[in-house]
């Protein structure tokens, strides 16, 4: 008896809670996420990263990975309209890899952007250096302007 009851209990209670956040109700229980971006755009008046940190180290305790370690980049955005976002890139073809990383610009501030390691197979750099390039673009649907862009050389540690 107890568990006829019981389950009626949770089918009132999932259809109360479906009708009363419901589109029909006008209660929004979501959050607008904040990776969506469009039209618009961001003025830049600083971009500092420390180019000459990027790097290829060998992974911790044994793990025969290898490891680019890519610099921050941190944006000084004085002022917006829309919903731009700011495009990070790092690249360094001869190795093939290419990261990127994305925020989404809501307002003047400061933003950083900061691009987890890459692993790689141990020997896929050679030691000694390689040429890369750091850039960094304020993008919309329509738009892509690039702020920032460095000619970089990633030196393998041995």
């Amino acid at each position: 008896m107890v568990r006829r009851y019981l389950t009626t209990g949770v089918a009132l209670f999932v259809v109360v809670v479906s009708l009363s956040t419901g589109p029909l109700a006008g209660a929004d229980v979501t959050n607008e996420r904040a990776t969506d971006f469009g039209e618009g755009t961001a003025t830049v008046s600083s971009v500092d990263v420390e180019a000459a940190s990027i790097r290829v180290t060998d992974g911790r305790f044994g793990t025969g990975v290898e490891y680019v370690r890519p610099p921050t980049a941190t944006v000084s955005v004085e002022s917006v309209t829309g919903r731009p976002r700011l495009v990070y890139l790092v690249s360094i073809p001869n190795v093939d890899v290419e990261l990127v990383e994305t925020t989404v610009v809501t307002g003047p501030g400061t933003y950083r952007l900061e691009p987890e390691d890459h692993g790689m197979a141990t020997g896929t750099a050679d030691a000694g250096t390689y040429d890369g390039t750091l850039t960094v673009r304020v993008q919309s649907f329509t738009a892509d302007r690039t702020v920032y862009r460095e000619n970089v050389t990633v030196e393998v540690a041995t």
